[in-house]
């Protein structure tokens, strides 16, 4: 896996009407990296209730995510390489 290993608030940052945010973590995710699955439900969970995204813009939006980076499963592995 290249690159950083990304927690559920850069996902989120990139939907953020702050630019400063979402240009920063844009230029991030560009780079490459990795997420959990368990950033995808995090990440849902927070678009559907908080943001109120529906589920098209939610499943639209994962699919680039998961087209951008790179998918780990939920492990032990997975979550010592999330502690850095």
């Amino acid at each position: 896996m290249s690159g950083d290993f990304f927690d559920t608030n850069v996902l989120l940052y990139l939907l953020s009407e702050d630019t400063e945010k979402a240009d920063r973590a844009e230029a991030l995710v560009r780079r490459g990296g990795g997420i959990s699955v368990q950033v995808l439900n995090e990440a849902t969970s927070v678009m559907r209730r908080k943001l109120r995204m529906s589920w098209r813009e939610t499943r639209e939006f994962l699919a680039l995510i998961r087209c951008l980076l790179d998918l780990a499963p939920v492990t032990v592995e997975t979550r010592d390489l999330g502690l850095g």
